[in-house]
């Protein structure tokens, strides 16, 4: 069993990080979506997947081994609203690795 500063150390760096929503004019009344990209410096594959966040205005998104992901990238999309997140928080082992405060609105 890995304690959280075992987890941690074996966390990748985060090269970059970045969001977006796509508000691309579509046919249909389909949901924008948000995306998320990450470049690790890693050479292994890893995902990014949703986590509870203590505050609703934060999405939180938990980074661990594994997934499709292209190696030394993760990404994440989810349908969103006009409420969207007003900041991202990447966590990895437990702990916050990086924090994405600007979301790109894409036209």
């Amino acid at each position: 069993m890995m304690t959280p500063d075992t987890a941690v150390a074996d966390c990748p760096v985060i090269l970059r990080a970045s969001a977006w929503v796509d508000h691309m004019p579509k046919v249909g009344t389909g949901p924008h979506k948000m995306i998320v990209a990450v470049k690790l410096d890693d050479e292994r594959s890893w995902q990014l997947t949703p986590e509870p966040s203590a505050d609703p205005a934060v999405r939180s998104l938990a980074l661990s081994p594994g997934g499709p992901a292209v190696v030394g990238n993760a990404g994440y999309r989810e349908p969103v609203s006009d409420d969207m997140p007003t900041a991202i928080s990447l966590t990895c082992g437990g702990r916050e690795v990086a924090r994405i405060d600007r979301i790109q609105v894409v036209m």
